[in-house]
């Protein structure tokens, strides 16, 4: 394939799949990154180099990627930070049939019942969004316990979905939990110090045997997009149950 310049189309859709791709697997024999040189006209060896630039930019990774992002990789990245929620919702809209060959079947019925069902349709596909974008920045494992069954799994968000419209889909806004912390987390029986560290409400009850598994030595160890702290500030002044 001759070579060509990035547009902000191609950095938009390189970013959307950063966010869906655990750390490890940035790397040009990934099928996602293959379906995306194709539909980019590019070669896998450049997608993949592409999305490790855009890991420099990620300010939350402990381990960063190649330092060769461009101005343009710069200017779109920081859209993507400061409109996390618009910025996805776009860029999924560009990505269509690329990665997801079943749609969501309210919109294939193509109802007709006016806003109430389009909301309908949209909450789902942005709930879908943010778990696809919240497991892999956690490597598809609880950020408590480690690897569970993918069922047990939830996207957790730390300001409530229904308290700020602009960071439900922030991928640093989310936490991959299992169904038990993500309903203590929900319900503000545990939150994360700034240091990620479990904080325990003195309200749980906890069975003798379970007490393991609230144990404020505990750590979330993201692989990338790091919560930010004033998200889990938020949670902890608003949804935590204090002493």
């Amino acid at each position: 394939m001759a070579w060509k310049n990035w547009d902000r189309r191609g950095v938009t859709l390189a970013i959307e799949l950063y966010t869906r791709l655990r750390f490890g697997q940035l790397d040009k024999s990934n099928s996602d990154v293959i379906r995306l040189s194709r539909e980019l006209e590019r070669t896998p060896s450049s997608v993949a180099m592409k999305l490790s630039n855009l890991a420099s930019l990620d300010e939350t990774l402990a381990q960063r990627g190649l330092s060769g992002a461009s101005q343009l990789d710069r200017k779109v990245w920081a859209d993507f930070i400061a409109h996390p929620t618009q910025f996805i919702e776009r860029a999924r809209r560009i990505v269509g049939e690329i990665f997801y060959a079943e749609a969501e079947p309210s919109a294939v019925l193509k109802v007709a019942e006016g806003k109430e069902v389009e909301r309908v349709v949209k909450v789902r596909q942005n709930q879908r969004a943010f778990r696809e974008i919240v497991l892999p920045s956690y490597d598809n494992q609880c950020a408590v316990m480690g690897k569970v069954s993918p069922e047990l799994l939830t996207a957790s968000h730390i300001i409530p979905w229904s308290a700020r419209e602009e960071t439900r889909l922030d991928p640093r806004n989310g936490i991959s939990l299992n169904s038990l912390h993500d309903r203590a987390f929900d319900r503000g029986l545990i939150s994360f110090r700034d240091d990620l560290r479990m904080i325990v409400s003195s309200k749980i009850i906890i069975p003798d045997h379970v007490r393991s598994l609230f144990n404020e030595d505990m750590q979330l160890r993201p692989a990338k997009f790091r919560p930010l702290p004033e998200y889990l500030e938020h949670h902890r002044d608003v949804v935590f149950e204090t002493n």
